[in-house]
């Protein structure tokens, strides 16, 4: 696989980032004076919370798509590759997203 380091540093980064984000929210009451910053922080956690299954579904078809139909196809061997690293950097995104916000509205 060509883009291996990229992947695993984006799979690590996702892990540790779900981990740290899971101690520092780990209070299910999220509270401010505005209820636009609350509304923000809570869809930003249910999305890190609750995207895993869905992207380990996708993963599952993104590593069959490389495996499997790339055994054959030279192509859907490639678009498994591009849909497997996009799918790594993507949770690293929203993983991170919560910590990011919360460090922007503390001032």
């Amino acid at each position: 696989m060509v883009y291996k380091k990229v992947t695993l540093t984006a799979l690590a980064f996702a892990l540790i980032s779900a981990i740290i984000s899971n101690v520092v929210f780990a209070a299910t009451d999220i509270t401010s004076n505005d209820q636009i910053i609350d509304s923000t922080m809570q869809v930003l956690i249910f999305l890190q919370k609750y995207s895993w299954p869905i992207i380990t579904l996708v993963f599952i078809y993104a590593l069959y798509q490389f495996y499997v139909a790339g055994s054959e196809l030279l192509e859907q061997k490639i678009s498994g590759q591009k849909l497997i690293v996009g799918l790594a950097i993507f949770m690293a995104i929203i993983q991170t997203m919560p910590l990011i916000y919360a460090f922007i509205i503390v001032r």
